[in-house]
Formats: C-alpha cells, sequence, structure tokens
C-alpha cells in the first residue's frame, strides 16, 4: 500500500509539477502575446502618426496650392473687368463714331456705307442705353444755308486757297 500510495503521490507530484510548468509556460506565452500585442499596437499608432503628418504637410500644400488659384483667379477677374470696360468705351465710342458719320452723310447728302456694330457686341458692352446699332430709315437730309452747302462741295476754295 506504502508503494501504492507513494506511486500516487509521486503521480500527484508530477501531475502538480507539469501542472506549475503548465501555468509558468501559459505565463511566459501570455507575457509573450502581450509585449507581441503592445508592439503591434505601437507599431500601429506610430503608422498612424505618420499617416497623420503626411496629410496635414499634404493638406498644408493643397492649402498654399488653392490660396496661389484664387489669387490667380482674383487677378483674372481684376483683368477683365479691365478689359469688359476698355471694350466698352471702345465699343461707344464706335457707335458714336457711326452715328457721326451717318449724320454728316444726311448733313452732305452723301451717301456713306456705314457698317453697322453688331449686335452681340451692343449687348455686351454696349448695353440697352446705347443708342440702336441702324436706324430704321435714313434721317431726312438737313436744308443747310447756302454758304454752308458752297462749302460742302469738293471744288470750292477756302479763304486760304486749299480745295476743301
Amino acid at each position: 500500500m506504502v508503494a501504492a500510495a507513494a506511486a500516487a503521490q509521486g503521480a500527484r507530484r508530477a501531475a502538480v509539477a507539469t501542472e506549475e510548468e503548465r501555468r509558468r509556460n501559459r505565463m511566459t506565452s501570455n507575457r509573450l502575446s502581450a509585449r507581441k500585442s503592445r508592439m503591434k499596437r505601437q507599431q500601429h499608432v506610430d503608422d498612424l502618426t505618420a499617416e497623420a503628418e503626411r496629410l496635414r504637410r499634404e493638406n498644408e500644400a493643397m492649402r498654399a496650392g488653392a490660396g496661389e488659384a484664387l489669387r490667380r483667379g482674383r487677378a483674372l477677374e481684376q483683368e477683365n473687368r479691365v478689359l469688359a470696360a476698355h471694350a466698352r468705351q471702345l465699343c461707344a465710342a464706335l457707335l458714336l463714331r457711326n452715328s457721326q458719320l451717318r449724320l454728316l452723310g444726311g448733313v452732305a447728302g452723301v451717301a456713306l456705307d456705314v457698317p453697322g456694330v453688331p449686335d452681340h457686341l451692343v449687348q455686351l458692352y454696349g448695353g440697352p442705353h446705347q443708342m440702336p446699332v441702324m436706324p430704321l430709315a435714313p434721317p431726312p437730309p438737313l436744308q443747310l444755308p447756302m454758304e454752308i452747302q458752297m462749302l460742302l462741295q469738293p471744288d470750292v476754295m477756302d479763304a486760304v486757297g486749299m480745295v476743301v
């Protein structure tokens, strides 16, 4: 019996030793697993930090590019306003000159072929308050005093002796 008890006790000790060994192995394994988990988590944090820094630099570059694009856009808008004002001045001057030529032709009784300003230009740059491009009917010739009519004749000399 003693031998059986000793064998049972030896088996218990072996089981306890095995249990103790298992417990130590499990603790060691858990420590390694925890260390791997911490390292993996730290690597993930490092990766996220690097990605955040890369995105921050990219955002700064995009903001700078957007700012430059806005500055160029504003400069182009300003240039466009200046060019549009100049075009309006030119259109108004052309309308005025055409009107003057038609009036002079009507006064002189000479048919002047004055091309009209295209409607789209008048609409863009002349506006609705401008004179119409082409009058509907030519104005009736004005009756000028004879002295003025004489001056308009091509073969009349002026006081200095120059042909008018």
